[in-house]
This record gives C-alpha cells, structure tokens and sequence, in this order.
C-alpha cells in the first residue's frame, strides 16, 4: 500500500510563524504541500507593492494554492506582479478569464510524485453573479463550483491515483461538495477559519482546515487506493505546544 503526505495550510493573512516551522520541520517523503487561498496580507482591492510571504512560500516548496478572495483581484497588472514573486501555480477550476491574454491561475494541476498520480483542482469564492456589471467592468466570471467542479474532478479521478479539491469556500460548502463530488479524496479547506482538530469524513472524502492566521500546520498522511481508506493526521501548532494527532479509517 503506497502512502502520500498532504502537508496543508489556510487563510494565514501575511503571517509567517507557519512557514518558520516549515524550514525547520523534516517532512516525510512522498509528499506536496499545499495553501487553501489567503495567504496573502493583501486583498482583491488593496494592492501591497510587495508580498513578502510568497516568496517564503515558494523557499519552502509549496506546490499550489488555491485562489482565495485575497489572491484574486480586478486589475491584472496586480495578478502579473503577484504571479512574478512566486514559483507555484494558484488553482481556481471556477473563474473564467473574458478577455484575451494568458491566465495568471489554472483550474487544476496534475503531477506524480514518485510515481504517484496526484489530482489537484482548486475553488474560489463567487465574488458576484455571471452578467452582473461588475463582471462586464473586470472581464472575469465567477462560476458556481457546484457546477462548474463535477466534471472536472471526474476527468481527473479518471487518470490519477488521489484527486485532492484545494477550497476557499468555507466549512459548510465543502461539505456539501464532498457529497457531490465522489472521486475527490480529500479537501483542503479555508475561508471560514475553521479549526478541525481531527479530519472530517464525509462519504467518501475527508476533509481538513487549520483555522487561520498560521496558527497550525497540518499533516496528513493518506493510503492510497479505492475509498477513503486509513489516514493519520497532526496539527502541528507554531507555539511549540505538542502536536494534536488523530487517526481514521474507512
């Protein structure tokens, strides 16, 4: 039975004590590490010159984010200047570019990580409804993810080995997509800052948050094949205080 590590992190708002672990904290291998969106101290109208967190991410190997309410923003010189100061791709499966020129997001991000094949689509919040004048001023469409996630994350549990939704939606819309999207294994939440202190089962998925503000790291290692099978999960606290450890199985 092959075994793959998520280390995971959410809604940190510029702070870094989560990253400080990280240069320290010896991780295990196979394994990706991934953002659930807000990482930034900036917002989708407040425009930080620099984002000194970004780069730290990128210096402890971060494999993607999600694009959370802050990492999105109307002008697109402000997604250039952002993509420029890091090294890892943002996920975003239900926002459309309208104008022309290269997307500064991905809806999804498959790679092998040794030699297994990993699924990664990401979510972001509906900032206002399709057609509405704000969508005509920016020229970008929020879609509704649960419309716009089924087939995607379908296609991609039809070619990899684990298929992980990284979200920026809140507690209670993952939940409600985890029973909607069978073939996801694991969502990686943010947004609602909520503290799960041991994963969510729901169906076939399990799902994870670590509240806010860098506050925890997350680690879960996961077995992979069919089903959700047998996970073990720690919440690594940035204080120093010892790890909160939890164990599940199908």
């Amino acid at each position: 039975m092959s075994h793959l590590t998520v280390y995971h992190t959410n809604d940190m708002h510029g702070r870094h004590e989560v990253l400080d672990l990280l240069e320290s904290h010896d991780r295990v291998s196979p394994s990706i590490l991934l953002d659930a969106g807000d990482a930034i101290s900036g917002s989708n109208t407040l425009f930080h010159l620099a984002e000194p967190i970004l780069e730290r991410m990128s210096g402890v190997g971060y494999t993607a984010m999600a694009m959370g309410n802050r990492e999105f923003h109307y002008l697109r010189g402000v997604h250039q200047r952002r993509q420029a100061q890091r090294s890892f791709p943002v996920l975003a499966a239900n926002l459309q570019d309208l104008r022309s020129g290269k997307a500064f997001w991905q809806p999804a991000l498959e790679l092998q990580v040794e030699g297994i094949r990993v699924g990664i689509l990401g979510a972001t919040p509906v900032q206002y409804p399709p057609l509405a004048i704000w969508e005509r001023l920016s020229g970008f469409r929020f879609l509704d993810p649960f419309q716009a996630l089924p087939a995607l994350a379908e296609e991609l549990a039809s070619r990899n080995d684990v298929v992980i939704l990284l979200s920026h939606l809140g507690a209670r819309v993952d939940r409600e997509l985890a029973r909607r999207l069978p073939g996801v294994r694991l969502i990686v939440g943010g947004h609602s800052h909520t503290l799960f202190t041991q994963p969510e089962r729901c169906g076939e998925t399990w799902i994870v948050q670590t509240g806010s503000h860098a506050r925890f790291l997350g680690e879960l290692c996961l077995e992979v094949g069919s089903g959700p099978g047998r996970i073990r999960s720690r919440l690594v606290p940035t204080d120093g205080s010892p790890p909160l450890v939890a164990e599940g199985a199908s």
